[in-house]
């Protein structure tokens, strides 16, 4: 959880390793541990240091389960020793095989996290929650997030989809939203994230955010981002200040942060309203948005059409009604099965 995620950042990699052990590692989790792996090189040294000593450990093979991974386990420090760099890559994956089979042990006991609060909404769901602060956080559709706070601090992870956030100011306890490798520590504002698989992405609507590393405590007075404001492509290492009116993605595979101005910021903060707005916007990102709210596919069959540009707006709780608009203002042709939504180019227009 949040907290044990901290203190396996800040600690040696035997401490990481127990916590692992001993609950569930989400993908936040893995991904914090394999980007502090590949970025700390006395770290890296002690992690691989550490799967050779439990790879040896036959003594855990008394289960058939565990001796299989174990075995497995052998094999993949064999070869790391002639591949080193790619068994890098592949740690924490292996940390989650090890992980599920030692949660047969009851050595370790599960960390008492009744303290957090956990929510998500389903496919076309939005859900305002309202924290013991008066801080507010509205989830999207398809999302998950936990709540995690404590009198030192007020923590969010959000581990799928998209949140505004309007958050209460308390000089005393800092309110930071955790997104895997990244944090965003709120400085008195309102700010929206969307986590993607491999892209995060930041708009601040009002005050200013500060951007940093999972790991890091938020930065006192971090500069901010491109003061001129043109776009501007920064290292993901550095700590930075996201004002009002910027918007910052993080592209996971590329370990950098894109920030820029967009012309409006209604698209970032619509959606609570349940619009959707567009501009010159090509029809597949379009679809690709409604899919989103949609319990039906919605697919694009004909590529003549795929970046016709649409200028509207539309209501993701009538997604019916959406198509229909679309319909009329462009030239395609909107055919609904049972199990999909297909979009082809219209005959005669």
């Amino acid at each position: 959880m949040l907290k044990s995620l901290q203190e396996i950042l800040r600690g040696d990699v035997e401490h990481a390793l127990l916590h692992l052990w001993s609950e569930r590692l989400s993908e936040a989790n893995a991904a914090a541990i394999r980007n502090r792996v590949r970025n700390d090189p006395k770290y890296r040294e002690a992690f691989d240091g550490s799967l050779e000593v439990l790879a040896s450990m036959e003594e855990l093979a008394d289960d058939d389960e565990i001796g299989e991974i174990v075995l497995e386990y052998r094999r993949l420090i064999q070869e790391r020793r002639a591949k080193r760099s790619a068994a890098l890559g592949v740690a924490a994956g292996v940390i989650v095989a090890i992980g599920a089979a030692v949660l047969y042990f009851t050595l370790w006991s599960e960390p008492d996290d009744s303290h957090l609060e956990k929510y998500f909404t389903r496919v076309g769901e939005q859900q305002t929650i309202e924290l013991n602060d008066g801080s507010v956080v509205t989830l999207n559709t398809g999302g998950q997030l936990v709540v995690d706070y404590n009198e030192l601090e007020r923590r969010i992870l959000l581990e799928r989809g998209e949140a505004y956030f309007e958050v209460e100011r308390d000089p005393d306890r800092p309110f930071t939203v955790e997104l895997g490798v990244r944090s965003v520590t709120a400085i008195g504002t309102a700010f929206n994230i969307r986590k993607h698989p491999q892209q995060y992405q930041v708009a601040v609507i009002e005050g200013s955010v500060a951007l940093h590393e999972l790991a890091d405590t938020a930065p006192a007075s971090p500069p901010p981002i491109s003061a001129d404001g043109e776009a501007v492509v920064i290292p993901a290492r550095s700590q930075h200040l996201l004002e009002k009116g910027w918007v910052a993605e993080f592209d996971v595979s590329r370990n950098e942060i894109r920030a820029f101005r967009p012309e409006t910021m209604e698209r970032y903060e619509g959606w609570r309203s349940g619009m959707l707005s567009f501009y010159r916007e090509p029809l597949f990102q379009v679809v690709q948005e409604l899919n989103r709210y949609s319990r039906r596919k919605i697919l694009i069959e004909d590529s003549a059409v795929m970046d016709l540009t649409v200028y509207t707006a539309l209501s993701v709780y009538e997604i019916d009604s959406a198509l229909d608009g679309l319909e009329k203002l462009l030239p395609i042709e909107v055919r609904r099965h049972y199990d999909r939504i297909v979009i082809t180019g219209s005959e005669g227009r």
